[in-house]
């Protein structure tokens, strides 16, 4: 998959209100745990993200959804698979992220935020309702599948790239962004991004999205040509350019914001949506090294996640923060912590996600105990769910075993269900293991 990034952009001041923080956040889709330059000893140029690592906070231990549908939708929600039914990614068929499922974007609207999502969508569009300008951003420019080609704009033999310019924009009003095809998407996105800012009334909230390196391999040569003698490995090679122009993206929004006079008082989130396809779901050249598995795996190189947060005017210097957060935090912070409006009471589904913001800006410890992994991406052969504490025990139960077409292919371990047809609960600990190499044996648990 291609590098898909959704950056959220929430800017300003709300009547008489005290000025808010402009809030970007940048959702890099399958940005493997070793693919900023930071990690891999600057193998691939992230001139911004490295940026972001010091003079930000860089987190530790982070965990998002094994592929993209359940990790968006937990974003957007603050709820979990367990309960929001979306559980992996959503195909071409006839359901999405539930209609009654109340947004961040529909959130920060109430507070005054103008709401725009840039790049990939996959939270369902099988009826206009479920597309984003139904779910709380007054525009959209981008695609509603999980990928496309960077080029094209195709997938699944028909054009996805679409344009639409208010809130409720369905039958009649959404436009095919036809003028678009050639262009490659990930700088028509990074482009749109930064029109809107410039654009923007700066006294005002706005919330963003936008597309990076989700399959398929696809980079203009300009982008790739830099790591020809360096990196040897083509899939690699290709990869490393996708990132590259995603870090070049993100550096323009950064640009723009700074420009605009916006940036001193901006959030910026960056923030994988899985681990970086290798082994089990279509491999493109992502690393999640030194961790175990890839997307779609309950292993932690499907899981823990690479996040960034860039906060000027709230950070003196960078950090690596240690505290356990989960993708569902990102709601509850962004709106209670960073918007300062305390989501009243039955606004939403109960929430499965802390405000951690004080904790963030703070270096403090964080109040999450635990988490859950739920289930590996149907793809690969279900197994889990899987838990953890904060002291780094990690349990992954197996379901019964469940043929699949993949699993007669499988012949790397990390690419097998954790227990193959052995149901036996599976203990790590990752304090002394992060890697997931070995069990913990039974005499010592």
């Amino acid at each position: 998959t291609m590098l898909a990034s959704l950056v959220l952009l929430l800017i300003g001041q709300v009547h008489s209100r005290p000025q808010r923080p402009h809030i970007i956040f940048h959702v890099i889709d399958d940005f493997g745990w070793d693919d900023p330059g930071f990690r891999n000893s600057y193998q691939i140029k992230t001139p911004t993200l490295n940026r972001f690592h010091e003079q930000g906070v860089t987190f530790d231990q982070y965990y998002v959804l094994p592929s993209c549908s359940p990790s968006r939708a937990t974003f957007m929600s603050g709820r979990m698979p367990l309960h929001t039914g979306i559980n992996n990614w959503i195909p071409n068929e006839a359901y999405g992220l539930p209609a009654d499922e109340t947004t961040l974007a529909t959130l920060l609207g109430w507070q005054g935020y103008r709401c725009h999502a840039v790049g990939k969508w996959h939270l369902g569009f099988f009826k206009s309702e479920y597309t984003p300008t139904f779910r709380g951003f007054e525009s959209f420019y981008g695609y509603y599948e999980g990928s496309e080609d960077y080029f094209l704009h195709t997938t699944g033999g028909g054009y996805d790239l679409h344009r639409e310019g208010r809130p409720n924009c369905g039958v009649g009003c959404t436009q095919v962004a036809w003028d678009d095809a050639g262009e490659y998407s990930t700088n028509l996105f990074a482009a749109e991004a930064v029109r809107l800012i410039q654009a923007h009334n700066a006294s005002e909230p706005l919330f963003q999205a936008w597309q990076g390196v989700h399959a398929p391999r696809q980079a203009p040569e300009q982008y790739v040509a830099p790591y020809q003698e360096q990196i040897q490995d083509e899939a690699r090679r290709v990869f490393a350019g996708m990132v590259s122009a995603v870090d070049e993206g993100i550096g323009n929004i950064t640009d723009a914001l700074e420009a605009k006079g916006m940036l001193a008082n901006s959030v910026v989130i960056v923030t994988t949506d899985n681990g970086g396809p290798v082994h089990e779901c279509a491999g493109i050249g992502a690393s999640n090294y030194p961790l175990r598995g890839g997307k779609c795996s309950i292993w932690e190189g499907g899981t823990r996640g690479t996040a960034l947060l860039f906060a000027p005017s709230f950070l003196q210097q960078g950090f690596t923060w240690p505290g356990l957060m989960h993708a569902a935090d990102w709601l509850p912070t962004l709106v209670e912590g960073v918007a300062r409006f305390e989501i009243p009471r039955g606004a939403t589904k109960p929430l499965d996600g802390f405000n951690l913001w004080h904790q963030l800006i703070g270096n403090l410890a964080s109040p999450r105990i635990d988490l859950y992994y739920g289930i590996a991406d149907a793809s690969v052969g279900k197994h889990g769910p899987a838990l953890r504490d904060a002291e780094g025990w990690k349990l992954i139960l197996d379901w019964p075993p469940q043929p699949s077409q993949n699993q007669s292919n499988q012949t790397n371990q990390t690419n097998q269900k954790p227990g193959g047809n052995d149901q036996r609960p599976r203990l790590f600990n990752l304090n002394e293991d992060p890697g997931e190499h070995c069990e913990v044996e039974e005499q010592q648990r």
